[in-house]
């Protein structure tokens, strides 16, 4: 029996799953702001899920970036601000009292796309999400690809002279014209509230140059891109934008580009996924 967690910046899913091959209904709540408490949660949502029944293993994922050990976080969203350089894994372990797997969201959401979404099949996959922030995986084999400190792809500098659209960042990140944060931060509405096709235009086309730059670095066949911002840009524009980009790198042929798919649940997905590709 394994327990699934997915740790957001806004809420905490948390399932179970009899035999790893799929899981119960989640069991949602509000993220702590407080780390203890989180951890606390996670035991007490575990004993409402199975009692006290024994658990092969603990496997989740956090919206945060890790160590090189994978054994605490050192960034991450103001969510998750208390949460930073507490040896999480460690302490999970100590609570439940079994193996604990973690790792970062958009490594898990890769591997759910891999191993039972759009990426089915391709020996190497991109998944990009653009919700809070802006994330990203590489993932080879139905593996997430070696690394030493994760991927970033959010903060890949796109506009260097701050010029694309001024007032938005001071270095040009990616992040910074996409994510939900900061467009609530400069626009004074959250994401869905804002109607308006030419703004939406805007943000697909800053979108389609990072996904320009993660296929000259990565090569992928396949690029899979979710998270909440993306219920408000049209994919077909975002696709258009992003072929005329790429097929001046590679004319012949490009990357497939497909919606994600399993939505708020795609990290328990990844998850699963990640005890069938580790076999554990």
């Amino acid at each position: 029996m394994y327990l699934l967690f997915d740790i957001g910046g806004s809420k905490m899913r948390v399932a179970y799953s009899q035999d790893g091959k799929s899981f119960e209904k989640p069991y949602i709540i509000k993220t702590p702001a407080e780390y203890n408490k989180g951890i606390s949660l996670l035991r007490d949502i575990k004993t409402k899920l199975i009692g006290k029944k024994k658990l092969q293993a603990v496997v989740g994922s956090v919206a945060a970036s890790f160590d090189t050990k994978h054994s605490k976080l050192i960034g991450g969203g103001a969510q998750l601000k208390n949460w930073l350089e507490k040896l999480i894994q460690k302490d999970i372990e100590n609570s439940l009292e079994c193996p604990v797997y973690i790792a970062n969201d958009a490594m898990m959401g890769g591997l759910a796309q891999s191993y039972f979404g759009p990426a089915r099949g391709h020996k190497i996959s991109v998944y990009v999400t653009v919700s809070t922030g802006v994330g990203g995986a590489i993932i080879v084999d139905r593996k997430i690809d070696d690394n030493t400190f994760g991927f970033e792809p959010g903060w890949q500098i796109i506009d260097a002279g701050n010029q694309l659209c001024a007032g938005w960042s001071k270095r040009g990140y990616l992040i910074d014209y996409i994510s939900g944060t900061s467009i609530k931060q400069n626009m004074g509405k959250n994401p869905e509230d804002i109607i308006d096709n030419t703004f939406w235009e805007s943000r697909a086309d800053f979108l389609a140059m990072g996904l320009h730059n993660i296929t000259t670095m990565w090569s992928p066949s396949i690029i899979t891109v979710g998270g909440g911002v993306m219920r408000s840009i049209n994919f077909e524009y975002l696709k258009k934008r992003y072929r005329e980009n790429i097929e001046v790198v590679f004319p012949i042929e490009q990357p497939i580009l497909k919606q994600a798919e399993f939505g708020d649940e795609m990290g328990l997905y990844g998850a699963l996924a990640y005890i069938k590709t580790y076999k554990f």
